[in-house]
């Protein structure tokens, strides 16, 4: 009996062990199942993310490019003071290796269209012309979407975001982007020139989009051979949105994916004085569909002329032998046409543009 009851009583522990013990298997089952549920429904129905609107894009670090660009050959008092504005104003730049281009290229390149009466371009225009189509190459062989590429002599208006939002609203309204493209500028276009040093704006070009920017600084105050145009045919404290027309210096610009495939080809045929003259005719003869920011927002700072400073390019050209850059680094010097230089703010806490042009 007591056996009996025993064998009865151990039965019983054992059913209930193995109902305790299948109870937490199927808890812990229905745990995985649940959290695999979870896992799949997060993938595939994620939450939603507030979108940002075109203009706060176009205000990001990118400035609503997918990278921004740097064209260098070397560190220097150029990358220094661009990086101190770039951080002084929320900017993040990447400076890709430039290739080496031989003298032997440089002087090919020289010789493309001399037998069809073309003017030769000088040795140093034709290294600064080789280096922007190299990053145009870089731009390409990246697969971007769009890239803006900066000289990195350039200054900019510590309000460029401020400024950036504007061109956002105005590039979008000019080339009529529909209202459900979330994109900054629209990408109907090959190149938007925002950094030279002049568009012509004629009669019979295009309606342009007018706009207020009360960071643009004063007609008088302006240099450059484009003061009489901004004087005659815009009214003070505006902008436009507009073909770029004679538009020359490449400061900064942007590209679309299809505008570097595009202007790769057209630029490697030489034939032409320089690299932004070739640019400009290319845009005049509708190869490439251009806009420009008139006037611009951004321009090359340049070092004091007495403290021997001497542009890459005129020393290339033959023009004279450049001061060591180290003469360069806390002499202040001047940017055209930028009120609040974010390369003077950031170095030396002051403002520094240059001295107008007589005209």
């Amino acid at each position: 009996m007591l056996l009996t009851n025993w064998a009865n009583h151990s039965n019983a522990l054992r059913n209930k062990r193995t109902l305790v013990l299948t109870v937490i298997a199927l808890v812990v089952i229905l745990g995985l199942l649940q959290s695999r549920c979870n896992v799949y429904t997060t993938l595939h129905n994620p939450k939603p993310v507030a979108s940002q609107s075109p203009r706060e894009v176009a205000a990001n670090s990118t400035l609503g490019f997918q990278k921004l660009l740097a064209l260098s050959s070397k560190p220097s008092w150029r990358t220094r003071g661009l990086e101190a504005a770039a951080n002084l104003t929320g900017l993040e730049f990447a400076i890709p290796p430039q290739p080496q281009n031989s003298d032997e290229l440089v002087k090919a390149f020289q010789n493309v269209g001399a037998d069809k009466g073309a003017k030769a371009p000088a040795f140093g225009s034709v290294k600064a012309w080789l280096s922007h189509v190299d990053l145009l190459k870089y731009v390409v062989a990246s697969d971007l979407e769009t890239a803006f590429i900066m000289e990195d002599d350039v200054d900019w208006d510590v309000r460029i975001k401020s400024e950036i939002r504007l061109v956002s609203d105005n590039v979008r309204a000019y080339g009529g982007v529909r209202r459900d493209d979330p994109t900054p500028y629209g990408t109907n276009w090959d190149l938007l020139w925002l950094g030279h040093c002049g568009s012509l704006i004629t009669d019979d070009m295009p309606q342009a989009r007018v706009y207020p920017d009360d960071s643009r600084c004063e007609t008088e105050l302006y240099s450059g051979w484009s003061k009489r145009v901004l004087r005659e045919k815009l009214m003070e404290g505006h902008r436009q949105v507009q073909p770029a027309v004679m538009t020359v210096c490449t400061f900064g610009y942007g590209v679309t994916k299809q505008g570097a495939r595009k202007i790769v080809p057209l630029l490697t045929k030489g034939d032409d004085e320089a690299f932004d003259v070739a640019l400009s005719e290319n845009c005049r003869d509708q190869k490439l569909k251009c806009i420009a920011v008139n006037p611009q927002l951004f321009n090359h700072y340049e070092p004091p002329k007495d403290a021997g400073y001497l542009s890459d390019v005129h020393v290339g050209d033959g023009q004279g032998e450049a001061a060591d850059d180290s003469n360069f680094e806390k002499a202040m010097g001047t940017t055209g046409n930028i009120m609040k230089s974010a390369r003077c703010e950031a170095l030396f806490h002051e403002t520094c543009m240059r001295p107008p042009s007589d005209i």
